[in-house]
């Protein structure tokens, strides 16, 4: 009999929590105080709406109190309640002490082409607001917008991770690119095999061999929301090498478990396939604390 996975020292990098317009399962003090509760060393704040990295400071008060040591990492989403790609946003959040700026997710133009919804999601409706929408992209004729430029100048300035959302492949190809050429290694592709991100295995590796991180969460496995087979998984991480992967929960909705319960139950399904401990415990704590490390 093999011995459990243990989530101690564990990071998760993508984590939802309320308050927010989608019905979560746990606030951001909350979902801190499980995965403290487990040992886990960090875990990265998601909201699709308004910034976390707000509430941050007012956690690690509760938290102090209560005794528990862990590193809560606020972000900030570049939808359009942040203006979109908006480096005013990206600036403020930063030096509200964000650790992470995702691009556009739920409001991104691709996101709308793959889903049929703009803004739209998890069972809330969109506004008249999005009427006149088409969604936020990256590129202008082939090329980085401006705006774009200027909030990644500002990631690399302040050397903090940049998640590339719910971007298409070219888009997130020249943002990985415009990175890279910046030596900035704090890059993040979320679930590539997401039906809205959906890279092939050839995609995935051009953007590894670039510097940028493959995220693989639980909830490409959760029972509601399930995308890829534990096998299609072990074969993907297998197939771009443990080096350029991260595991991370992306729950936070009431049908999923906890963070803590999600990292447990994600290490064993890849257990099962064929993954050994060290390698869960190299994609799941050393690979994201390495992103996380000597932020500003």
């Amino acid at each position: 009999m093999t011995d459990p996975i243990d989530v101690t020292g564990l990071v998760d990098l993508h984590l939802h929590c309320g308050p927010s317009p989608f019905d979560r399962r746990t606030d951001g003090y909350e979902a801190a105080l499980e995965a403290a509760r487990a040992g886990m060393d960090a875990i990265v704040l998601k909201e699709h709406h308004l910034p976390t990295v707000y509430g941050v400071e007012y956690i690690d008060r509760l938290l102090e109190r209560e005794g528990y040591d862990i590193e809560v990492v606020g972000s900030t989403v570049l939808n359009y309640c942040n203006g979109g790609f908006n480096p005013f946003a990206v600036e403020a959040a930063i030096e509200y002490g964000a650790g992470v700026i995702w691009a556009p997710t739920i409001d991104a133009a691709h996101h709308a082409s793959r889903t049929g919804d703009l803004g739209a999601f998890l069972g809330v409706d969109a506004g008249p607001e999005y009427d006149d929408r088409e969604g936020v992209t990256a590129l202008e004729d082939g090329e980085l917008r401006r705006d774009v430029r200027l909030c990644l100048d500002k990631v690399v300035a302040h050397d903090v991770v940049f998640c590339v959302g719910h971007l298409s492949y070219e888009e997130t190809l020249a943002i990985v690119e415009y990175l890279a050429d910046d030596d900035h290694e704090r890059v993040v592709v979320d679930h590539p095999n997401y039906h809205v991100t959906d890279l092939s295995i050839e995609q995935q590796r051009t953007l590894a061999d670039l510097g940028a991180y493959m995220n693989f969460p639980f909830m490409g496995l959760s029972p509601k929301y399930r995308w890829i087979s534990s096998e299609e998984l072990y074969e993907n991480i297998r197939a771009l090498g443990i080096d350029r992967c991260v595991l991370s929960s992306d729950v936070g909705q009431q049908v999923n478990p906890s963070s803590p319960e999600s990292m447990r139950i994600l290490g064993e399904t890849l257990r099962a396939e064929g993954l050994s401990t060290a390698e869960f415990q190299t994609m799941a704590a050393e690979n994201p604390k390495s992103l996380l490390v000597d932020r500003e």
